[in-house]
């Protein structure tokens, strides 16, 4: 007869945190833009790449545009406002296209 030897317990750090400590980010995999995690330049919640996936059960969840969507139409995981963005975050105000007036085209000199 063999002994029952419980399993460790976990320390309760999820998979976002580990990424993370990693300074990885935990949708695209990408580096972190900062390594300074207490004190970010830019999150997820600002970057011209995150989309709102709606849930069925009404919610809104934040997830990475930059994923392609999954069999199962996920994006990856639920991302929070303030995560810290990775080295392809996109200023919003710098993709959005220009609202100011085209320019006049100038006629071929004779």
């Amino acid at each position: 007869m063999t002994d029952f030897t419980p399993a460790p317990a976990r320390s309760g750090r999820g998979s976002i945190r580990q990424h993370l400590d990693r300074r990885v980010h935990p949708a695209t995999q990408a580096p972190l833009l900062d390594n300074d995690l207490s004190n970010p330049s830019a999150f997820c919640g600002g970057c011209a790449h995150s989309v709102l996936k709606e849930h069925r059960d009404g919610n809104d969840r934040l997830k990475c545009g930059l994923l392609p969507r999954g069999s199962r139409g996920l994006r990856g995981p639920d991302l929070r406002d303030t995560t810290p963005a990775c080295v392809h975050y996109a200023d919003p105000a710098a993709s959005s296209p220009s609202t100011a007036p085209a320019s006049t085209p100038v006629a071929p000199a004779v």
